[in-house]
C-alpha cells in the first residue's frame, strides 16, 4: 500500500482527524493534548489494567471512557488514547457499546476493517501532515528521521515510520516482519516494487538475523536488492532495521538508493 492508492475510507478516517486539528488550533506538536481534545470530545481517558488489551472504549449515550494500561510505554499509550477516540469519532460504536482493541489492531494497516480506519486516524491526529511532511525531506534514508519524528511527537518508533515513509520523497518502504515471514510493508509513493506479505525472510536480509537471536547492526546496510524484491534496475537497496523481542517483530526501513 502506498500514500497513493489509500482507500476512500482511510482518507476519510485522516480527513476527520484532519479536521479536530484545525479546529482546535494545532500548529505544534506541544499542541497535541489528547486528553483534553478527548475530553472535550466527550470521552474521558483513564489509565488502569484493561487485562491483556491494549486499550478499551466504552461508549454510553454520548459520553464514552478510554481506558489504557497505566504501564504502557508512553509512545504507545498516546496512539492507543487517538486509536480509541478514532473510534469514536468514526462512529465505529453506537449506542452503548465497549470496544475492546488488542496490540495486534494497533499494528493493523493494511486489513479493509475499522481497526486500520482507526490507526490512520490517530496516525493523523498525534502526527500531522502539515508538521512532519518537512521532516521527511531527507538525503539519507534510515530509521534516524524515523527517530526524530517519533521524539517530537511521542509516538511508537512503527506509527513514526509509517508517516515518514507516507511522505518521503525518496523511494523507499517500511516492512514488518513476524516468525521470520513479511507481515505487511507501507510503501513510498515513488517506490514501485512489490514487497510480498507472507514472503519468507531472505537469509540476507538483516530482519533475518532478527530472528535467528542475532544483534542488528546499529546503522543501515547495503545488501542485494533480490533479497527483499526482484529488480532489475538495481543491484543494492540500503536496509535499517530494528526488532523489538517485546512484541516480536522487526521494523526495516528499506531504501532504493539509484
Amino acid at each position: 500500500m502506498t500514500g497513493n492508492d489509500l482507500p476512500l475510507k482511510l482518507l476519510n478516517a485522516e480527513r476527520a482527524a484532519s479536521d479536530l486539528i484545525e479546529r482546535y488550533g494545532i500548529c505544534a506538536p506541544d499542541h497535541i493534548r489528547l486528553r483534553d481534545i478527548a475530553f472535550n470530545e466527550k470521552a474521558v481517558v483513564v489509565e488502569e489494567s484493561v487485562g491483556r488489551a491494549a486499550a478499551r472504549l466504552t461508549r454510553i449515550g454520548d459520553r464514552a471512557t478510554i481506558r489504557v494500561p497505566p504501564d504502557e510505554h508512553p509512545g504507545r499509550k498516546r496512539f492507543s488514547i487517538a486509536h480509541e477516540l478514532g473510534h469514536l469519532i468514526l462512529n465505529h460504536v453506537a449506542g452503548s457499546i465497549q470496544k475492546v482493541c488488542s496490540n495486534r489492531d494497533m499494528m493493523s494497516w493494511h486489513r479493509p476493517d475499522i481497526e486500520t480506519e482507526a490507526n490512520f486516524f490517530a496516525s493523523e491526529l498525534i502526527m500531522p501532515k502539515k508538521l512532519v511532511v518537512p521532516m521527511c525531506d531527507v538525503a539519507e534514508i534510515n530509521l534516524e528521521p524515523v527517530r526524530k519524528v517519533a521524539n517530537q511527537f511521542r509516538v511508537s518508533l512503527m506509527a513514526s515510520a509509517i508517516r515518514f515513509v507516507r511522505f518521503c520523497p525518496e523511494k523507499c518502504a517500511v516492512v514488518c516482519s513476524e516468525n521470520g515471514k513479511v507481515s505487511w510493508s507501507y510503501r513510498s509513493p515513488t517506490w514501485w516494487p512489490v514487497i510480498r506479505r507472507g514472503m519468507i525472510l531472505d537469509e540476507r536480509t538483516i530482519a533475518y538475523d532478527f530472528f535467528k537471536d542475532e544483534a542488528l547492526p546499529d546503522e543501515p546496510i547495503e545488501i542485494d536488492a533480490n533479497a527483499w524484491i526482484s529488480m532489475r534496475e538495481t543491484e543494492e537497496v540500503v536496509e535499517h532495521s530494528l526488532g523489538s523481542k517485546s512484541y516480536g517483530f522487526v521494523l526495516s526501513i528499506l531504501w532504493i538508493r539509484l
